[in-house]
């Protein structure tokens, strides 16, 4: 629930065409989301949330990896998510965790934990390795994508909780300070709970009333790709604003919302691939007029093939 969360705060906020004027605002979105959505966590065990996290230095380097992808010679050479991933390391660093509840695990040679003085991260983790990325024009592919490195990287964080506990000693235990190791943060997966129903007589105008064009949504808190345009489109926000409109379930909301984005996209691509082979005709016609031009390595034949594979390809990843 909470990752879903993140997931369409983000997804609104980067396809609305007006929301993101400067970089430098993106990058204080995302460190605020991030530091949210971990509240919303706690450590694995003890379950101990994140009281402090470096969302300053986040910010920074996020506008420092932003810098280095626009600063980048070779397109498709920069790796913009391992620089998301020292962003994310470095709001881990100095970070600190809530002393409650107390860790059922006691200190080395203690019987019990009486309280927590401190829980330190001493290890902001390790991101994984980045193999390569796809350019993508997709919103939501990109924080998947991103989500997914953040999940693992979670697994790798490192801390101590400073206790005071009781040890055992004659003729009644001592209290005495501790240490307990813990490793991993977790995000769970709760349900929101559901929203009061009230009456409305129509959903459309009460939800969805006083919408403009320029605005970057189609509803409350509906995303639009750009360059979506289109009968199928429309159509798939109409059922979303449907979908929006019959239930007070917020899981429910956010699950809509991801799959109406996820639909577009597979639009995109079953659009990409109708207009590239609708070309070949006309890449057929220049290479009849361009005489002088470098013999085409592949048939017309083989590239249509291509297309139709890897057509197939997308839309088997997709579902």
């Amino acid at each position: 629930m909470s990752w879903k969360l993140f997931k369409v705060n983000m997804l609104t906020y980067m396809n609305n065409p007006l929301g993101v004027i400067q970089f430098a605002q993106y990058a204080a979105k995302l460190s605020l989301e991030y530091d949210s959505c971990m509240r919303r966590g706690g450590e694995l065990i003890g379950k101990n949330a994140v009281a402090v996290g470096n969302v300053p230095l986040m910010t920074q380097m996020l506008i420092v990896a932003h810098l280095n992808a626009l600063g980048a010679t070779e397109p498709g050479q920069h790796a913009f998510l391992k620089d998301v991933g020292e962003a994310v390391k470095a709001y881990w660093t100095g970070a600190t965790l809530l002393p409650f509840p107390i860790t059922p695990i006691p200190a080395s040679g203690a019987v019990q934990n009486l309280i927590i003085n401190q829980a330190l991260v001493t290890s902001p983790g390790k991101w994984p390795n980045v193999p390569f990325e796809i350019p993508t024009k997709s919103s939501l592919s990109f924080i998947n994508m991103m989500v997914l490195f953040m999940q693992i990287h979670l697994l790798t964080l490192k801390g101590m909780y400073l206790t005071t506990s009781l040890y055992p000693a004659a003729p009644s235990p001592l209290s005495a300070p501790g240490v307990v190791n813990w490793q991993s943060y977790t995000i769970p997966n709760i349900p929101f709970p559901s929203l009061p129903k009230r009456d409305r007589g129509d959903v459309d105008s009460d939800n969805f009333s006083g919408l403009s064009s320029t605005n970057g949504l189609t509803g409350n808190n509906i995303p639009i790709n750009a360059g979506q345009q289109g009968n199928k489109s429309e159509d798939i926000d109409n059922q979303l604003r449907q979908s929006l409109g019959s239930t007070n379930n917020m899981d429910l909301k956010l699950d809509a919302i991801l799959d109406a984005e996820l639909a577009k996209d597979r639009l995109n691509n079953e659009r990409f691939f109708t207009e590239a082979e609708l070309n070949l005709p006309t890449l057929s016609e220049q290479v009849k007029l361009n005489k002088a031009s470098k013999p085409i390595v592949k048939s017309l034949a083989q590239i249509r093939s291509e297309l139709i594979k890897e057509r197939n390809k997308c839309c088997n990843d997709c579902d």
